[in-house]
């Protein structure tokens, strides 16, 4: 049983880091190093004033890379659809 668990376990850590989303480029208008809600509604159009409080774990009315990535990965929000060309 032991050598299934070692055998599998690269391919459990490779699932986890695939199902990690990359953060989207969303800018920082006011270069603070964090992002409102105005900066994220530039790329989630339909944010509203409770999924940014979800998202803003801290409660310090800014989302930084950590609560905008666990947001992600936790399904609070979806990464936007890349944009295409055609």
């Amino acid at each position: 049983m032991k050598r299934i668990a070692l055998v599998l376990a690269p391919f459990a850590l490779a699932s986890a880091a695939l199902a990690q989303a990359t953060l989207p480029e969303v800018a920082d208008t006011d270069g603070n190093g964090s992002w409102s809600q105005v900066e994220l509604q530039a790329v989630w159009t339909d944010l509203t004033e409770d999924t940014f409080k979800a998202i803003d774990t801290t409660a310090d009315g800014a989302v930084d890379a950590t609560e905008l990535q666990a947001a992600l990965d936790g399904g609070v929000i979806k990464a936007p659809e890349a944009a295409t060309n055609g």
